[in-house]
Order: C-alpha cells, then sequence, then structure tokens
C-alpha cells in the first residue's frame, strides 16, 4: 500500500494522532462493528449504531451533542427543541424532527444511500456559533465519522482559547485580535451584520480583517465582505494570495466572472505549487458562466466552443486531482455539450458515453447529502438512463424530508438541466425536466 492510499485512508476516518488510529482499530477489530456503539435504550435511530455506509446523520449528532454539553442544565429534549427554536432559524417543528431522527429513520430504514445531511447550513451555522456554548462547524457538520464513538471522541466544543482562525501565520494577528474576532463571529447572521456596522471592529491587522472579510461571506453578507477587503487593498501595494483568492470569491458570487476569472488567473500563474482545488473549480465555474453569457450576447460558437474546452480541461484536471464527483461531473456535462455544438456523430457520444461511465463508476462517491445525490441523477440524465434518474428521485423524494431540501438546491439542479437541453435536442430530457419540477413541487 502507497503513502498517498495510507494517508487518504487515514483522511477519510479523520484519523489525526496514535491514539485516534489504536482506538479505530480496536474498534474495526471487532467481527460485531456494530457493538462500538454506546449502549443506549433512548437511542432513536433505526440502524443507529453502525453507519458504515451512511456516515452518522446530522441529526444523531445533534442529539449525542444534547447528551454530551447540554443535558446537564437543559434535563428535557422538549426544553432542548424550545431552547434551539429561540438561538436558530429553524422552525419547532423541523428541530423536533432532528431530535427525534425522524428524517433521517426515513432514509436509513429502507437501506436507502440517500441525504441524512441536514441541508440548511444557516441553521447548522447558527447552532455552531450562536448558542451558549460555541462549536466548530467543520468538526461538527463537515466531517465524516462511521461510529457514534468515533464521533464523541472528538472535542467539538470551542471557546476563544482553542479557536483557531482560518486564515493565520505567525505574528501577524495578536491574542487579542483572535479572541475579538471570536467574539464577533461567533453568532447569528443578524448580530455579525451588526457587529459589521461598528467602525471599531474593523481595525486592525490584515489578517485579522482578512478572517473577519471570510466570515462575513461565508454567511452570506457579501457586500460587507467586499467593504473590508478594500479597506485591506486601498493600503496596501503588496496583495497577497489570500486576500486575491477571497475577492475572487467575491466577484464569482456577484457573477462578475471576467474580473473574478483575471484574478484566479493570475494566481494560477503565480502559484509555485499545483493550485489549490477550490480555485481551479471556482476558475472553471466562472469561466463556464462567462462563456454561456457571451454566447448570449453574440451566439458565436467557435468563441463558445474555445472557451467551453478552457473550463473543462480545468474541471479534469481537477477530477484527476481530487476523484470527486463535482469536477467529474462538470467535465462530462461540457464534454457532451462540445459535442452538440460542433455537431458530432453518433460514434462520439458512443465512445465518451463509455469514458464517462468509467470515471463515474471509479468515483469514491458517497451519496450523502442533497448535492451528491442529485449529481448523481444528473449522471443519469446525460447517459440517457432517464428510467433509472426518475425511479432514484422519486424514491428519494418519497422518503426525505421536504423541509431539508432548499429553493436554492432545486432552482441550481434545474437552471443546469435547461441549460443542457438548450444544447441537447433530445424530448426524454424536456419530458424529464417536468418530471422533476412536477416531483419537487410536492
Amino acid at each position: 500500500m502507497t503513502y498517498k492510499e495510507i494517508l487518504k485512508i487515514l483522511n477519510k476516518y479523520d484519523i489525526n494522532t496514535i491514539n485516534e488510529l489504536e482506538y479505530s482499530l480496536s474498534v474495526f477489530d471487532s467481527n460485531n462493528e456494530c457493538n462500538d456503539d454506546p449502549e443506549d435504550d433512548t437511542k432513536n435511530c433505526i440502524n443507529a449504531n453502525c453507519y458504515e455506509d451512511f456516515f452518522v446523520p446530522d441529526c444523531r449528532k445533534i442529539i449525542e451533542v444534547y447528551k454530551k454539553y447540554f443535558q446537564k442544565d437543559i434535563s428535557k429534549k422538549k426544553d432542548f427543541i424550545n431552547y434551539l427554536t429561540e438561538h436558530t432559524n429553524k422552525s419547532k417543528s423541523s428541530i423536533d424532527n432532528y431530535i427525534s431522527c425522524k428524517s433521517c429513520n426515513q432514509q436509513i430504514s429502507k437501506g436507502s444511500k440517500t441525504s441524512i445531511k441536514i441541508s440548511d447550513s444557516e441553521f447548522k451555522k447558527d447552532f455552531c456559533k450562536n448558542l451558549n456554548l460555541k462549536f466548530d462547524y467543520k468538526s461538527l457538520f463537515e466531517t465524516d465519522y462511521t461510529s457514534i464513538k468515533q464521533f464523541l471522541i472528538k472535542e467539538h466544543h470551542i471557546t476563544d482559547e482553542t479557536f483557531i482562525p482560518i486564515y493565520q501565520s505567525e505574528d501577524k494577528m495578536t491574542k487579542n485580535e483572535a479572541k475579538k474576532l471570536f467574539e464577533l463571529t461567533h453568532t447569528n447572521k443578524e448580530q455579525l451584520k451588526s457587529n459589521l456596522l461598528k467602525s471599531d471592529n474593523l481595525q486592525g491587522s490584515d489578517q485579522y480583517k482578512l478572517n473577519l472579510a471570510l466570515y462575513a461571506f461565508d454567511r452570506g453578507l457579501i457586500n460587507e465582505s467586499w467593504e473590508i477587503i478594500d479597506s485591506i487593498v486601498q493600503i496596501n501595494n503588496n496583495i497577497d494570495k489570500d486576500i486575491k483568492h477571497l475577492k475572487a470569491k467575491i466577484l464569482s458570487s456577484q457573477q462578475k466572472d471576467k474580473e473574478s476569472i483575471e484574478i484566479l488567473e493570475e494566481l494560477k500563474q503565480s502559484s509555485q505549487d499545483i493550485i489549490e482545488i477550490e480555485t481551479q473549480n471556482l476558475l472553471a465555474a466562472s469561466v463556464k458562466r462567462y462563456a454561456f453569457g457571451q454566447y448570449n450576447l453574440y451566439g458565436d460558437d467557435n468563441l463558445l466552443i474555445k472557451d467551453l474546452t478552457k473550463s473543462m480541461d480545468i474541471y479534469f484536471s481537477v477530477y484527476k486531482l481530487s476523484n470527486d464527483y463535482y469536477p467529474a461531473l462538470n467535465y462530462i456535462y461540457l464534454r457532451f455539450m462540445i459535442g452538440f455544438v460542433e455537431n458530432k456523430d453518433n460514434n462520439y457520444f458512443v465512445k465518451f458515453q463509455d469514458e464517462a461511465t468509467t470515471i463515474w463508476q471509479n468515483l469514491d462517491l458517497k451519496i450523502n447529502d442533497w448535492w451528491s445525490f442529485i449529481s448523481n441523477i444528473e449522471y443519469l440524465v446525460i447517459i440517457k438512463d432517464y428510467d433509472e434518474a426518475k425511479e432514484q428521485l422519486n424514491s428519494h423524494f418519497q422518503e426525505l424530508d421536504k423541509n431539508e431540501i432548499t429553493e436554492f438546491n432545486i432552482s441550481s439542479t434545474l437552471r443546469q438541466l435547461e441549460l443542457y437541453s438548450n444544447f441537447c435536442d433530445d424530448s426524454k430530457l424536456v419530458d424529464f425536466i417536468s418530471f422533476l419540477k412536477e416531483i419537487v413541487s410536492i
């Protein structure tokens, strides 16, 4: 086994120390892996003690956080539901579903590998940053755990002493600035917005302000984030790559793709190392969106092919680096689109369909949230397996808590499929889009 293969396994199971490795080995050495779950007569999740295929659901994580950190002071779950209702932007009925694990029961009970993550990121950010206790968002909701014990062994609770800013380098941010950053950002979105209106809170080192801008961007406070970045740029001659990267992300979110592309291209050319995956994905997405915008204005097929090929090549390089479904799906989409624009014959599409199938089957794809699920549906649509796509989609919506699907989730998917249908002259695709709209409107 190579070093990279071992490292991939360690990263997959979030093993960072020798003690964690020893613990994981002791757990998985058992013939009955379900024994690694703590004995608990009150646990709600069906199959709660064995998450090899699904990972620990977000709902179950919230229950375990309640037991470990809150139960001493809030003795009843119904009181904890009221507490979350007061401190987050989620309805009482939805939180009740989470605390009873109803939403993940619906999926796990039938062995369905569909979404067991809560898709409402703002609720989860409020949960981490707006309660009396604060938690590490990445550790709690972005890291996958294959057992309850593995989840509980991590210390998710953070304070101003254990808080680590996202952008950090030695001697550039004082301890007081780090503490202030924690206090300002670990709150609800509206309070953070209010904090950013006070000029005193915007004073400090460049690294302090860069982190403040990033946390604002992460909560959707785009204009506020831009103003902070702009204040750094105005007083500095040398702008480092982190500032440029965040500036490009803000421009991309505002669909100012030409400006975003210029910055990202500069970052790509000046990078001594392999440019980071997030930057490459962002560049590819901006190039793609800009290409379609120019095509709508001028209708130039040759220019469209040139720009889409550039975007496609970037996505392909990211896929080769990461083996991730997002760049793989975009590469497949664009390869087919370019074929339609160039009026390729049937042999082209048959040959590439085989390549697309090989790519997709070799991905390390875990369908554990809306995006991974719907990407698999889109892949089936691209290869024209409409019956399977409809069956999986229909089954998914029968089992899923509808409150967990946002309007943005649906509109993004429909926009992508409708764009593809403009190039793919296929009545079955039009029929599938109508089917999808009917399903999501239920």
